[in-house]
């Protein structure tokens, strides 16, 4: 719900973030680019170098957006 501050619409941090999710992955972002290489290049080598398939791996992702690097530690084996 927009609030009306100093003649200016006005529009909650929860409310703003809720709409962008709808396109968060898709909007073009090069940051979203930008992060895709880099857990390809540097996270993924890394967590394959350590990953034990004959026992669970648990990796605490602690990123905000949308879950894309949840889904790629889950896809790989992991425990998130």
């Amino acid at each position: 719900m927009a609030l009306t501050y100093n003649n200016k619409n006005v529009v909650s941090t929860v409310e703003c973030y809720d709409a962008w999710s709808n396109t968060y992955d898709s909007d073009g972002n090069v940051l979203q680019l930008l992060d895709d290489i880099v857990f390809e290049e540097i996270a993924q080598p890394r967590l394959n170098s350590i990953h034990n398939s004959n026992m669970r791996q648990i990796c605490c992702e602690l990123g905000c957006g949308t879950g894309r690097n949840t889904v790629k530690l889950l896809n790989a084996g992991w425990f998130v």
